[in-house]
């Protein structure tokens, strides 16, 4: 019977024909060919040649097949759901099985390809504010020395993404500095007394970021572009400034690590007294604000859609109607948490903060984000590539403090 069976099935005759030639149930039979064909019994069926008679015989075939699991599904019983015939159904028409293909063998390009520029947004550090967790219900801490372990965080993350994974050659990198590096004077200084003046948060700062430029100048260039925050501007400013915004404590901070890496000719930094910093990566036009003037949008998901949506419009009718490259990309801080969004020509990016939960965000019900800056690469042809959020908040917490900072103004 066994090798009837095999004949049968080897000729082309369908597991249901099989079982009326038996005389035994169908899922027998079912049973029966799926158990030869996984001991290699059966092989698979050459399919025979066709004829005007051989496709007729077939249409009929299936035709009364159809009418057949018709009537099966209406006198299903609880037991034997539609489902469960429909399957076994497809199982019986589909090809005994495919041939798994062979593995992959693609060996890595030898080529490095074009080279990409690295991009680093740093904004929001917030040098000398201090957030504790009493005051935050145990959600917040920052204060100097965290800061200093999440710029050591942030200087391995970038060693690492561009000396041990990329490949391609990284001839520059570009920074932009986005404001609010400093905390400011921006305090209820009547009720507490000033923890860190703002000459220790720019000194003690200064000295950190000089420091971290100069180390990751080892793997290629700096170019960095600057914008001054809102925290940082004069303490008798209500808001922040449309003319000579630049003069910042920012601004000031700026050329404190601009005169401190004078002897290193492989970081330039551009002291500009525009509102907006403007400047070109491997083609493609980068538009930089703090991103103070973002305001409205979503109150949950604290995304200022229309604001974004107004600057990038009006900003490419600008430079259209002046016959200039529309930026492609806006870059902005301010809000401390990474949002990325499109638009025609290419993103807008609001980078991440450093401080993490503090009273503020915390009394204002925003959406908790962890410490990020954003870091990606741009290629000449595919613009933005390697894209990453970079998390500085898995920093450390014990070990020797990094960077050395001269101790007679050093920040709390």
């Amino acid at each position: 019977m066994l090798r009837t069976l095999i004949e049968l099935k080897v000729n082309g005759h369908s597991d249901r024909d099989i079982a009326e030639a038996f005389e035994v149930p169908y899922r027998a039979v079912t049973s029966k060919i799926r158990a030869l064909r996984k001991e290699g019994k059966l092989q698979d069926i050459a399919k025979p040649e066709e004829n005007i008679e051989e496709v007729q015989r077939q249409r009929d075939f299936w035709k009364k097949h159809a009418q057949s699991v018709s009537r099966e599904l209406r006198k299903a019983q609880l037991d034997n759901t539609a489902v469960e015939i429909l399957v076994e159904q497809i199982k019986d028409v589909a090809p005994i099985g495919y041939v798994p293909p062979k593995p992959l063998q693609r060996k890595p390009s030898k080529k490095a390809g074009s080279p990409q520029s690295a991009v680093l947004l740093f904004s929001d550090t917030h040098v000398g504010k201090v957030v504790t967790p009493e005051q935050t219900n145990d959600f917040g801490t920052y204060n100097f020395d965290v800061f200093r372990r999440m710029m050591k965080r942030l200087e391995d993350s970038i060693f690492s993404i561009l000396a041990d994974h990329t490949t391609t050659e990284v001839p520059e990198i570009v920074v932009a500095m986005l404001g609010d590096m400093l905390d400011g004077a921006l305090q209820h200084s009547a009720e507490i007394g000033q923890v860190n003046t703002v000459f220790d948060q720019f000194y003690s700062a200064g000295h950190v970021i000089a420091q971290f430029f100069n180390n990751i100048s080892q793997i290629a260039p700096l170019r960095i572009h600057t914008a001054v925050g809102n925290h940082t501007r004069w303490q008798n400013q209500r808001k922040f400034p449309t003319d000579n915004r630049f003069s910042n404590f920012d601004q000031v901070l700026y050329a404190y690590v601009q005169a401190l890496l004078k002897g290193n000719d492989r970081v330039t930094i551009h002291l500009d007294k525009q509102m907006n910093a403007l400047f070109e990566v491997q083609g493609y036009q980068f538009f930089a604000n703090h991103g103070a003037g973002l305001r409205g949008g979503d109150k949950i998901l604290g995304i200022p859609n229309h604001a974004m949506g107004r600057c990038v419009s009006n900003t490419a009718q600008r430079f259209l109607k002046a016959k200039r490259q529309a930026p492609h990309y806006y870059l902005f801080g301010h809000l401390h948490k990474g949002i990325e969004l499109p638009h025609g020509l290419g993103k807008i990016i609001i980078n991440g903060g450093f401080p993490g939960d503090d009273g503020f965000g915390l009394s204002e019900s925003f959406t908790p984000a962890p410490p990020t800056q954003k870091f990606f690469l741009v290629h000449p042809k595919y613009a933005m590539t390697a894209n990453y959020e970079l998390q500085i908040g898995t920093y450390d917490p014990a070990g020797p403090l990094p960077y050395d900072v001269p101790e007679q103004f050093l920040c709390q």
